[in-house]
């Protein structure tokens, strides 16, 4: 099987972070590298001029190990409008796999990671928006990206119901057809 890239994505509370352990017992470590979007680093302010040059530098890291006969599996958030470009002047393959949930879904996991016994610090901030803020763009964002991710031929996982070990089964599927 020829390696590729993939960008396993979606909004925040989908899943993507929680599925990462479980793709690395899955998966070959000889033939799959799985790693987390933002283990570089998130700079404050960070905006898509940084997620674009951030998947730049994950393409150049994906092409590095396909020369190793390693397809690379990238959890994060990131548009196919991110990588365009650069798709069309390499011949490596890159597929996005989108995590979606329902609305409810991902309001409670959101809730659940910034609150404590279900109160927020309002105080807090995430990307430099308070929390209730941050939770309602991403609930907004979901259908969007659902809606872009059809659009593009991506394929999608419905995560509202599933452990981050089943989503994980499913990821390892996909990637292995």
């Amino acid at each position: 099987m020829k390696p590729k890239i993939y960008f396993v994505s979606g909004v925040c509370g989908v899943g993507k972070s929680a599925v990462i352990p479980h793709l690395k017992n899955f998966l070959p470590k000889d033939r799959y590298d799985v790693r987390d979007f933002d283990e570089r680093g998130v700079p404050d302010g960070a905006n898509h001029a940084w997620r674009k040059s951030e998947v730049k530098k994950w393409l150049e890291i994906g092409t590095e190990a396909a020369q190793r006969g390693v397809s690379t599996i990238i959890c994060g958030f990131v548009k196919k409008k991110d990588f365009e470009e650069e798709e069309k002047e390499d011949s490596l393959e890159i597929e996005v796999i989108l995590l979606d949930a329902d609305a409810k879904t991902i309001r409670k996991r959101l809730v659940g990671r910034y609150s404590k016994d279900g109160v927020f610090d309002e105080t807090q901030k995430v990307i430099g928006k308070p929390v209730n803020e941050f939770i309602e763009s991403n609930v907004y964002y979901c259908p969007i990206m659902r809606k872009e991710s059809v659009e593009d031929g991506a394929k999608i996982i419905d995560t509202s119901n599933l452990t981050p070990e089943e989503v994980a089964k499913r990821v390892v599927n996909l990637v292995s057809q």
